[in-house]
């Protein structure tokens, strides 16, 4: 799993050791990942998570994530 944003890399370490997250972060500054996959915003990336096989395929999207509920729905759905 790898979250990715717009922040610095600075910002990004210190959210995820905030969280005490299980996952590392991409810093996607330029925009460049987050415009590829349609993600994009002005000022931040849209919140639209992607499951991508070990095929690189995408399998799954979920758009208009709720951050509160989203990873108790994705933990459900990958664990079918």
């Amino acid at each position: 799993m790898l979250g990715i944003s717009y922040d610095k890399p600075k910002a990004l370490l210190s959210f995820k050791n905030k969280y005490e997250l299980p996952f590392n972060f991409l810093c996607d500054n330029d925009k460049s990942v987050s415009e590829q996959y349609g993600a994009g915003g002005i000022f931040v990336p849209s919140r639209i998570t992607f499951v991508i096989g070990p095929d690189g395929k995408i399998e799954k999207i979920y758009h208009n994530v709720n951050v509160n509920t989203h990873g108790e729905q994705i933990l459900k759905d990958l664990t079918k």
